[in-house]
């Protein structure tokens, strides 16, 4: 039997390669652009990981894109390149993990200002999400090197996708003491405890739901690790920071003891019933 192959995109798109002048933008108005990426067209990948061409990628899914033109399309690079960045291709994480240059340009996102561009935030976190998945240890190590990461997760946890990055950081480190390092660092930083601060009738509503989710994130999910047995030879300490007196007294007085909020409220319920919820044995 003989199989019929159809190699017109694939042709189409190593022909428009050999363009001397081919842009970056005319690459990404192919339909087939991502297909042909995941499946490892070397001429496109020797395009795309060419440095001014992964500095423009970045760039699309960490700035403002220019205000003229319909919203629809004012998105569609940015919207390409995250796509592209996030395609789970060797050759593209190694390039991404290994360039520091490229990677405070992808951190320089959350210093741009107090309120980010959810869709932006969105496209940001995801490249985040798969180097902390994949290129762990660069990452991990390049974030423990910012002083104000955390400051800065704080800051925008009201942003979905911002508190998305944070669960990634604490689901997606596999190897165990790696893990076990990124959540003593992170309770070296308190996160507990300024989660625990963003519940309080001085905040926003989005960031008494998000600070309280991530909280109950975090409960749930280093009980889970201890029921599995994956737990490093060192107690959790995010986990024994939250089931502290302290902090849940602090979480009691941001609900009831100043100007009583029915965000704050509800967002505290939800932490303590977490905190209640029964454990499974191991």
């Amino acid at each position: 039997m003989f199989w019929k192959f159809d190699l017109h995109t694939s042709s189409h798109l190593d022909t428009l390669l050999e363009k001397e002048d081919l842009s970056l933008p005319e690459l990404l108005d192919e339909e087939d652009v991502l297909q042909e990426c995941k499946v490892i067209n070397r001429k496109l990948l020797d395009f795309l990981l060419q440095p001014p061409h992964l500095q423009a990628m970045v760039a699309w899914v960490t700035q403002e894109p220019p205000a003229s033109g319909e919203e629809r399309l004012r998105y569609k690079y940015p919207s390409v390149a995250c796509e592209i960045l996030t395609s789970d291709v060797p050759q593209i994480n190694d390039a991404l993990g290994a360039d520091e240059s490229l990677l405070n340009r992808l951190y320089g996102f959350l210093q741009s200002g107090d309120n980010l561009n959810p869709l932006l935030a969105s496209f940001f976190s995801k490249v985040m999400g798969i180097l902390i998945n994949r290129k762990t240890d660069q990452l991990v190590s390049f974030l423990r090197k910012k002083d104000d990461f955390v400051d800065l997760l704080l800051r925008h946890i009201g942003t979905s996708a911002i508190m998305d990055l944070l669960l990634r950081l604490l689901t997606c480190v596999e190897r165990p003491q790696l893990r076990q390092d990124v959540f003593n660092w992170l309770n070296e930083e308190k996160i507990v405890q300024r989660l625990i601060e963003q519940i309080h009738p001085s905040k926003d509503d989005n960031q008494h739901s998000n600070a309280s989710q991530s909280l109950c994130d975090i409960i749930r999910l280093s009980r889970e690790q201890m029921i599995q047995g994956q737990d490093s030879p060192e107690p959790d300490q995010l986990l024994a920071t939250l089931e502290k007196q302290e902090t849940i007294e602090q979480l009691l007085s941001n609900m009831f003891e100043e100007e009583q909020s029915q965000s704050v409220i509800v967002s505290g319920i939800q932490v303590l019933l977490t905190l209640l919820e029964p454990r499974r044995p191991r």
